[in-house]
């Protein structure tokens, strides 16, 4: 016997499967088969009343294996199903027309396999029903004379679980829909909508992210701020629409020049973030600065109108330590007044710095 998942979620549903064949199906039977057997006294009676002992020996037996290991076990499955539909066969051979009462026993168990624990088992349920239903229309006199019954019964057995099939591949494939729509609007939710870069949610994610690996590795980070010198002169004098196209642009020249591990972000506007990991105090941010101030000032047209824009960066490098005691919002911030002042130094400029004395301060007091 192979313990396939111990975790598995079935394994509770198993269980409430025990508890329902145990305590509430089986003792609502026996009632049944007493009475009957209170009034037949025949040797078929005392063959049943020893295969309804040795039944529910089994139920029991289940049910404590269930509780010991929860596990999904196949085998363990598979016997409870054909001794479910085998008692219902035996049920309805010996009784006869008592086993009336019980015709409907074999399509309730594969339509609770079913629900259950789902579509394989209810198949596997409802082949050994209709299985039994045909058997027992051959070695039973009374069921024999019945045809009417056991075509109806098989009928019943074989389509209405086919119908709860479909049902539930219906059901499985709307959540899977339901789950991919979710998973889309996540991710939706962290992307810029004109230029599919990372929104500001995302960056201060990313951010946490490569200030823990900062910490761990003893490197730093560094957070470039920039915006498009000459952006509101193209936006006016051209529409919206070009400087819409301008700013993928942008954002086009900007991801061209770095690496898989690093993040560009825009926040609004045309205003974009670029976070680093860094291990050489700052060198290569400036060089990634430097690309990118280039490669913005290489955009000479768009969409066949002249334009000239360049970028003005502002930069902060800082420890792991120093960007996990002081946060993402205050590093962007700070990025954004060295944006500021590389404007003006007559834009087209980069400015870098460590952090300030006074930032460190406020650090420590907060």
């Amino acid at each position: 016997m192979n313990k396939v998942d111990d975790a598995s979620p079935s394994a509770h549903l198993e269980l409430a499967q025990c508890h329902i064949r145990v305590f509430v199906a089986l003792p609502i039977l026996i009632g049944w088969y007493l009475f009957w057997y209170m009034q037949a006294r025949s040797t078929e009676a005392n063959t049943g009343l020893a295969g309804l002992c040795v039944f529910y020996a089994f139920a029991l037996a289940h049910w404590a294996h269930v509780k010991r290991y929860p596990g999904f076990y196949p085998q363990r499955r598979v016997a409870a199903i054909v001794m479910d539909q085998l008692g219902c066969f035996i049920g309805m051979l010996l009784t006869r027309e008592l086993g009336t009462v019980i015709v409907f026993l074999n399509l309730w168990i594969s339509l609770g396999n079913g629900i259950r624990f789902g579509v394989k088992w209810m198949a596997l349920s409802a082949t050994l029903a209709t299985t039994g239903l045909i058997v027992l229309s051959v070695v039973s006199d009374y069921w024999s004379q019945r045809p009417i019954w056991i075509i109806s019964l098989v009928l019943l057995n074989a389509a209405i679980p086919a119908y709860v099939a479909s049902l539930i591949r219906g059901f499985h494939d709307g959540q899977a829909r339901l789950a991919q729509y979710a998973d889309h609007m996540e991710r939706m939710a962290l992307k810029d909508g004109l230029t599919g870069l990372p929104n500001r949610a995302a960056l201060f994610d990313e951010f946490e992210k490569a200030s823990a690996h900062a910490q761990r590795t003893g490197s730093a980070i560094a957070v470039l701020y920039f915006d498009l010198d000459g952006f509101k002169q193209v936006n006016d004098r051209l529409g919206h629409a070009q400087g819409d196209m301008l700013l993928k642009e942008a954002a086009n020249c900007a991801s061209a020049v770095l690496r898989g591990e690093d993040v560009l972000a825009r926040l609004g506007g045309d205003e974009f973030v670029v976070l680093l990991r860094v291990h050489d105090s700052g060198k290569r941010a400036r060089r990634v600065a430097e690309r990118i101030r280039q490669s913005i000032a290489s955009i000479e047209a768009i969409d066949g109108n002249p334009v000239h824009v360049t970028a003005s960066v502002g930069m902060v490098v800082a420890s792991g330590q120093d960007a996990d005691r002081l946060g993402a919002e205050r590093i962007v911030h700070e990025a954004d007044l060295n944006m500021y002042a590389a404007k003006k130094d007559g834009k087209n400029q980069i400015v870098l710095t460590t952090l300030s004395s006074e930032i460190r301060l406020a650090a420590r007091r907060a």
